[in-house]
């Protein structure tokens, strides 16, 4: 079991926020995220990484199929790239700070882990 972080900041709460609807690019997420997280995306999945500082957030960023579904909707409108989906999912499966619990827990978690192969 991970040690539990204080509470986010309503800083990196929003940062978090507007990462899941794409308002908010990769780079800047990092810099939100800073000290507490660092991730590297350079590879394949295989090889991205998530490191904390400390252990989950309190806090976390629920998603939703509606998230899951407004992604792929980019994607297939072209306002994203597949590489930004895949980068996208790899985040929110990796970072302990989103979560998905509810009815459509297990159908998210299969999706991230289609978007992220």
């Amino acid at each position: 079991m991970h040690p539990e972080l204080p509470e986010l900041s309503e800083y990196q709460l929003d940062g978090l926020q507007r990462f899941v609807r794409f308002e908010l690019p990769i780079e800047t997420l990092r810099k939100v995220l800073a000290p507490l997280v660092t991730f590297t995306l350079d590879g394949p999945a295989t090889h991205q990484t998530v490191k904390y500082s400390a252990g989950i957030p309190k806090n976390r960023v629920k998603v939703t199929r509606a998230d899951m579904d407004s992604a792929i909707e980019k994607v297939r409108t072209g306002e994203i790239t597949q590489r930004q989906l895949q980068q996208w999912a790899s985040i929110l499966l990796l970072n302990d700070a989103f979560d998905w619990p509810g009815e459509d827990e297990d159908a998210i978690a299969d999706m991230l882990g289609d978007l992220t192969s």
